[in-house]
């Protein structure tokens, strides 16, 4: 595996920047095309100027060089010269690609809710503090991660996930608060449109939580995972309704670097 680079100031001492993360096996990802998109609106958003394509891709490649089997890679967009005195300043970004061994497969979740929101919840920003710091709250109490809400109530997304639902009439339910628009979850929701499977999104309130059948969590390094709690509602460990949504991510061939 390739040697890490050291962590530039600019992400250090500021943490003013944007990223993804995907699972990259044999040079192909899943959904490259949505990263590389996510990545050039992320810098429109952050910094006023989009990315190279071509910059990102060959950036993927030299990093995952030599490595065999599935990595963990996170390209990370920040800018050297970006001045927190002079935040309006116009900075070229650069391009941080780093490996990690991927996660190993979890069970299921046992989650609390907090009510939380990130800062511009559209854009994967360099700006976790607050979120890690709720997952933190959560472990400490005997949970495994958290799930955030609204000042309304509604439903948004987990510290690092997205959530959907299983409704009793067979149903995939997801929340329609602010949220990231989670990879993972988009290629799912296409494949189930492709498998004639029923989808709704509309907004879901905590006090919606007890009347779903099941629950999931999704992200690009684990697409999906069922969530066996959320606070002291138990939902049954659906094997099934789990296959069938990993099966909606999978339809989706994975794209060369």
């Amino acid at each position: 595996m390739s040697a890490q680079p050291d962590i530039p100031a600019s992400l250090a001492l500021v943490n003013y920047g944007h990223f993804t993360s995907m699972l990259l096996t044999g040079g192909r990802a899943r959904g490259l095309s949505r990263h590389l998109e996510r990545l050039d609106r992320d810098a429109w958003v952050v910094f006023g100027r989009g990315l190279d394509e071509t910059v990102v891709r060959q950036a993927i490649r030299a990093a995952a060089a030599g490595v065999e089997g599935t990595v963990a890679v996170r390209v990370t967009v920040h800018a050297p010269g970006f001045d927190p005195r002079n935040p309006e300043v116009d900075v070229e970004p650069e391009v941080l690609v780093t490996t990690s061994p991927a996660p190993a497969a979890s069970g299921p979740l046992k989650v609390r809710t907090a009510g939380y929101q990130r800062d511009l919840p559209q854009v994967k920003h360099v700006g976790t503090f607050g979120l890690f710091y709720q997952r933190r709250l959560a472990r400490r109490a005997g949970f495994d991660d958290v799930l955030f809400t609204g000042p309304d109530g509604t439903v948004s997304e987990g510290s690092t996930w997205n959530v959907c639902f299983l409704d009793g009439d067979g149903t995939f339910v997801v929340p329609t608060a602010p949220a990231l628009p989670g990879i993972a979850l988009g290629l799912i929701q296409g494949g189930l449109a492709r498998l004639g499977a029923k989808v709704e999104t509309r907004p879901v309130s905590s006090t919606d939580l007890a009347g779903f059948r099941a629950a999931f969590a999704t992200n690009a390094l684990q697409p999906v995972r069922a969530i066996s709690h959320i606070d002291d509602v138990e939902y049954e460990v659906d094997d099934v309704a789990t296959a069938r949504l990993l099966k909606a991510h999978d339809l989706t061939a994975g794209e060369r670097a």
